[in-house]
């Protein structure tokens, strides 16, 4: 059976006044959502997470909310916000610090989204107490295999990223998962894969703090 790594990374020493983004991806239908809504339920009430969803260049973004702001906030699980982005990022996360104070941004990209251009961006903020702390990857077991081979974005979203998280591996049979975690590892050994628990999804330890090293200008 193809092991599993757990995420060991070191952690650096970040200024209380900074606020953390972790960035999402994952192609169309892996789950990405719902990974981030058990998130949510999983963090302290203290901690305040305000969420983008990118929606940049998705054919199905609502106009009239385009038209009339970019940034339509929402009350979400456990206190957290939710924001629909159809701008500008940096105006965007400038605009939901000074706004909402928050511990934490989760950027959730669209399904092609390649997080390069986000990470940078983000990267580009760090003078204004912003820092990029790690992009995480959502694969569907269900599916990967098929759009790996047709998805160039697939492919990107596995290889750039500090941990690959599987979802739906409940689905498919221990020969098919380990078939599906064969082709992640093709495409990138190193990186920690972890599977969400179908019920609970991952906890936070694991998914923040991890203090990524990619991208970087």
């Amino acid at each position: 059976m193809s092991s599993i790594a757990n995420p060991h990374k070191s952690r650096t020493v970040i200024d209380d006044a900074t606020t953390q983004v972790t960035v999402l991806t994952g192609f169309l239908g892996a789950g990405k959502t719902t990974i981030i809504l058990n998130l949510l339920k999983r963090v302290g009430p203290d901690y305040k997470i305000v969420l983008l969803k990118n929606e940049f260049g998705d054919a199905q973004t609502d106009s009239a909310l385009a038209r009339e702001s970019h940034v339509q906030v929402t009350e979400m699980t456990n206190g957290c916000l939710c924001c629909v982005l159809v701008g500008q990022m940096k105006r965007a996360l400038l605009e939901m610090k000074e706004m909402y104070r928050p511990d934490r941004i989760i950027v959730e990209t669209s399904g092609s989204a390649f997080p390069a251009p986000i990470a940078w961006q983000i990267r580009e903020m760090e003078d204004s107490d912003f820092h990029l702390d790690a992009i995480l990857t959502v694969v569907d077991c269900i599916n990967f295999c098929g759009y790996e081979d047709t998805s160039y974005t697939a492919r990107l979203q596995a290889q750039y990223t500090d941990l690959i998280i599987l979802n739906k591996w409940e689905h498919v049979s221990e020969r098919q998962l380990d078939i599906v975690i064969d082709h992640v590892n093709d495409l990138n050994t190193d990186t920690p894969k972890i599977r969400a628990d179908p019920d609970t999804g991952i906890a936070p330890e694991m998914a923040f703090g991890l203090d990524t090293r990619l991208f970087s200008l």
